[in-house]
């Protein structure tokens, strides 16, 4: 995922995006291109912990609350308000620490954070790990809403029942390889489970 995303850069396969070859070799290269990445590790990779809920929510998008190259509070207040609004957010304010939120919250900020650079693809790393039931059910309606918009995920997850519920397709990778695929609307959880532990 991080090699997709431009955060590593790959050293052997191919990457395809509409037919067209692409060599991934930074995140702000794939951002043009529509592919954006929510890490596994959100505390650390995917926040600033220190900042505001706003500032997170348009760290990536920093052009959209910018004038003339000077960036405006108020342009960021109305952007993080919307996602906020958008994805229900539980923060009492724009302005507290991000640091402050709940496990899923933080979650949701991260995804603000790239949904506010309109990506075409989003690379999803173990979005509902540590957080509660409701935040799960939230993110899963998310994906299935940008789907319906013609936004792919790629979804990477340890929890398999999660993935019967999203996915359209299952890919089962291990050591850099395809070992399976699956279709969840014809496919068991034991079927995929067993490929899972070969």
């Amino acid at each position: 995922m991080r090699s997709i995303a431009g955060v590593d850069i790959p050293v052997s396969g191919e990457l395809l995006i509409d037919g067209e070859t692409v060599h991934p070799h930074s995140p702000e290269q794939m951002k043009r291109l529509g592919v954006v990445l929510t890490p596994e590790n959100r505390k650390d990779q995917g926040l600033v912990q220190m900042l505001a809920v706003r500032a997170n929510i348009c760290l990536a998008s920093l052009h959209r609350s910018a004038v003339h190259g000077f960036i405006t509070r108020k342009r960021e207040q109305r952007v993080a308000e919307a996602s906020i609004r958008d994805l229900d957010i539980a923060v009492p304010d724009t302005e507290f620490p991000v640091s402050s939120l709940s496990g899923g919250n933080q979650q949701k900020v991260v995804l603000a954070k790239w949904l506010n650079t309109h990506p075409r693809i989003m690379l999803l790393d173990e979005p509902t790990r540590g957080i509660d039931l409701h935040a799960k059910l939230q993110i899963f309606h998310l994906i299935m809403r940008l789907s319906a918009q013609g936004i792919s995920s790629i979804v990477v997850s340890s929890e398999l029942e999660e993935l019967m519920d999203i996915c359209h397709r299952i890919l089962v990778m291990k050591n850099g390889r395809m070992t399976g695929s699956f279709d969840p609307a014809t496919s068991s959880l034991d079927e995929l489970f067993g490929v899972c532990m070969q």
